[in-house]
């Protein structure tokens, strides 16, 4: 599974469509090197998207006018600050990991 495109991603979260495509583009990037693909198997989509768009909202927030406001918990800390890290923690749990790096 590839890391999905700036199109796809943005026609799961339209509302983060008023970002600048290099703030999309880098957030997606990184959320795709984050979300190991051997890891997350089918999940890997959801995981680089939610993750994504944690960070993209995160950037936001830094600057005072985030999307997310009415969802978040602003008490909330990492992932947990936002909806989208919040469904992407949900997904990460469900993840199969052993504690053993081969």
């Amino acid at each position: 599974m590839a890391v999905p495109s700036r199109s796809a991603f943005l026609a799961r979260f339209p509302e983060l469509a008023i970002h600048p495509d290099a703030v999309v583009d880098g957030s997606l990037a990184l959320a795709g090197r984050v979300c190991g693909e051997d890891i997350w198997g089918e999940l890997h989509s959801d995981g680089v998207a939610y993750y994504a768009a944690h960070l993209v909202t995160q950037r936001v927030r830094q600057v005072g006018a985030s999307v997310d406001q009415r969802t978040a918990d602003p008490a909330g800390e990492g992932v947990m600050s936002t909806f989208y890290g919040t469904q992407y923690e949900a997904l990460r749990l469900t993840l199969p990991l052993t504690g053993f790096v081969v």
